[in-house]
């Protein structure tokens, strides 16, 4: 080995054993020094090669963001902290039509269309508290036409430093376009809307005037002395107009529907009324063709439920109606039926029909607004098309069901079920009404005599030819042999007082007219197995209700004055109040009234709204601001107006009670009867 000469003279005094162990210390110190260069030496390679690495992946990152900046299909714009752009991908140069060097460097406000001077520096501000907002401007592209740009924006930073603002926006002006004609197709619905809803108000106004006074004067009109054609006449009128008003009110209803105002009361009612007043009423139709008109109630059923009868009556007169309209022949049966629970009913309803039928294609259609099975069937058979949409309209408001099964050629069955609540204060258990009584039912309607079949089976009475009690025929004869011994009821489809005549003079104890009531014919046996009771039973006998019960003298002393400028209306009102006793006094506008009022004392008011001169609802609120007593006064509003709109608007000006036109002689009479004998001030009050 060799030994520097330096080591050797300060060793040169030592033993040489010791000597030679500090030469292998140094010399395995050496070895680890070695070792420890030779790692580092290869540590910093590993840190070089992932230091590398890393600035490789980034600089991919980078070619990648770059890429993904520049083939972006938004615009993407980066900013410094003084607004100027130092960022622009291509969409951008593409949609401003220029390149990056041209756009680098200007100031980002110079590029939009915005009037608002400083913009940016508050959409700065907004970024930095917010984190990130988006906005809406616009810019004025190569192709000269303004494009709207949705910006969202956000903070650039670098190694913690704010450096400016990107925004990446997308062209939505197409989507603001359709924004556009969306609102003004809104608007234009909503203008259209209000121009039906006041075409709708004014006709309604315009048609209810006159009918007014033409359902008033033949109601007047069928209290005085009629002979039998006379009568029928009259009521002819009276039906004619009520049919017109039906009409009427589907429009209104339709219209009311589609904004969502239906209104439906939960009162108690008698269900099986509600159909036998529907019968009653298309009764007159119904005998013009030959064709058996039937209704039929299942005994078992509660009368009484919790609903809205008058709602009830209006789709079950659309569809006997339309039913009857469309069958020239055979029949036209009404069915109730049901499932009874503890709660409830589960009820079925059916318009059984041998009319022209209809194909799947048209009965899908039938219950839309003014669509009828053929366009040729309107001219053959007239008809709005408006009943059966409204129907369904109502049918479902109740939470029920309605449809129809059609065969073409072979007549149809619209139907619709519905959950009724029962009124059980009023109900009582089923229990047949005629056991043990034998009756023959000899009539010449097949589906009436099936009817009156089973209906007797379930009241217990015994089907039989031999030796009846009770005798049932439609037809003015002499019973057979076997039934000479029976009290003997006809079933007249024949509405005439001489048919009548003609089965009393043949031995007939009861004379019924069809469509039967089964409450009728029940009522008729029960009475023709009493004791003694030998008179002739026809339907008035049976039906007090029916007849025209004479207005009653009933407001003598109270003081009415009536404020009406149309003369027929005055007419009608006038003979009202005539038959009642009370003093009364006509006003031809709304300043009339008022002076009338000054000089006079009264106890109500009657006021058109719709005068000239003054109308009631400016006269209204003069009376409720005098300061005078009069302001006390109760004022009934009589108006043409029907819509909810044209009530609350009377309840606003100070009208206390509503009624609008046409109303019965009834309804007019009672509401005077509450207000005679409300305390003074009370009725007054809105």
């Amino acid at each position: 080995m060799f030994i520097p000469f330096g080591i050797t003279t300060i060793f040169a005094g030592l033993e040489m054993p010791w000597l030679f162990g500090v030469a292998g210390a140094v010399g395995a110190l050496a070895s680890m020094i070695a070792w420890w260069i030779s790692r580092l030496r290869q540590d910093i390679r590993q840190q070089t090669r992932r230091l590398m690495d890393s600035l490789s992946a980034e600089q991919g990152l980078r070619e990648r963001y770059r890429e993904l900046f520049e083939n972006a299909s938004d615009v993407i714009l980066q900013t410094n902290l003084d607004g100027r752009l130092v960022g622009a991908n291509r969409a951008a140069e593409q949609l401003l039509g220029r390149a990056d060097t041209s756009l680098l460097g200007q100031f980002i406000e110079e590029l939009f269309t915005s009037e608002d001077m400083g913009w940016y520096f508050d959409l700065l501000d907004e970024t930095r508290t917010r984190g990130a907002i988006r906005v809406e401007r616009e810019v004025m592209p190569a192709s000269g036409e303004a494009i709207t740009l949705e910006l969202n924006c956000r903070m650039l930073s670098n190694n913690g430093f704010e450096t400016g603002l990107q925004a990446i926006g997308r062209d939505i002006t197409e989507r603001i376009r359709l924004q556009e004609e969306m609102k003004r197709a809104r608007l234009s619905a909503e203008s259209s809307a209000l121009a039906k809803s006041i075409f709708l108000a004014n006709m309604s106004h315009e048609i209810r005037t006159p009918m007014n006074g033409i359902l008033g004067m033949t109601r007047l009109l069928m209290e005085t002395s009629l002979d039998i054609d006379q009568r029928d006449q009259a009521q002819t009128i009276q039906h004619s107009a009520e049919s017109l008003l039906t009409i009427l009110n589907d429009i209104l209803d339709l219209s009311r529907i589609e904004a969502g105002k239906l209104e439906l009361s939960q009162e108690s009612f008698d269900l099986a009324a509600v159909f036998e007043e529907v019968m009653e009423l298309l009764a007159p139709i119904a005998r013009t063709k030959d064709r058996e008109f039937l209704f039929s109630y299942a005994p078992e059923l509660p009368s009484r439920f919790f609903g809205d009868a008058g709602r009830l009556r209006q789709i079950v007169l659309n569809l006997v109606g339309n039913a009857l309209k469309f069958t020239e022949s055979g029949h036209v049966e009404t069915r109730v039926s049901g499932i009874r629970n503890e709660l409830y009913c589960d009820l079925l309803i059916e318009v059984d029909d041998s009319g022209i039928g209809m194909t799947n294609a048209q009965a899908a259609r039938m219950f839309q607004p003014f669509e009828q099975a053929e366009p040729g069937t309107q001219r053959q058979f007239g008809g709005t098309g408006l009943g059966l949409a409204l129907s369904k309209k109502i049918v479902d408001a109740m939470g029920g069901q309605i449809g129809v099964r059609s065969t073409p050629g072979a007549g149809s069955v619209f139907w619709f079920m519905m959950r009724m609540q029962e009124d059980r204060r009023a109900s009582t258990p089923f229990e047949p009404r005629l056991p043990g009584l034998k009756v023959h039912c000899d009539v010449g309607g097949l589906r009436l005599g099936k009817l009156l079949s089973s209906w007797l089976t379930a009241q217990g009475a015994l089907l039989t030819s031999d030796q009846p009690d009770v005798w049932l025929t439609d037809t003015p004869r002499v019973p057979p042999v076997s039934a000479r011994g029976a009290r003997r009821i006809l079933l007249s489809r024949d509405p005439s007082p001489t048919v009548g005549m003609e089965a009393e003079r043949l031995g007939f104890r009861a004379w019924l007219r069809q469509p039967i009531r089964q409450r009728e014919l029940l009522e008729a046996f029960t009475m023709l197995r009493a004791v003694g009771v030998d008179a002739f039973l026809t339907p008035g006998r049976l039906r007090k209700q029916e007849e025209i019960v004479p207005i009653a003298a009933t407001l003598v002393g109270l003081r009415v004055l009536l404020a009406e400028d149309n003369k027929v209306n005055q007419k009608v009102v006038s003979g009202i109040l005539k038959r009642t006793g009370c003093h009364f006094e006509i006003a031809e506008n709304g300043a009339v009234a008022l002076a009338t009022l000054e000089r006079g004392q009264f106890d109500v008011v009657l006021m058109d709204c719709h005068m000239p001169v003054m109308d009631g609802y400016t006269a209204a609120r003069r009376i409720r601001e005098s300061p005078s007593p009069i302001r006390l006064i109760p004022i009934v509003a009589l108006t043409a107006g029907a819509l909810a709109e044209d009530r609350e608007r009377c309840a606003q000006a100070g009208m206390g009670q509503f009624l609008a036109k046409p109303f019965r002689a009834e309804d007019l009479i009672n509401l005077l009867q509450a207000i005679h004998e409300a305390p003074v001030g009370i009725a007054a009050l809105p």
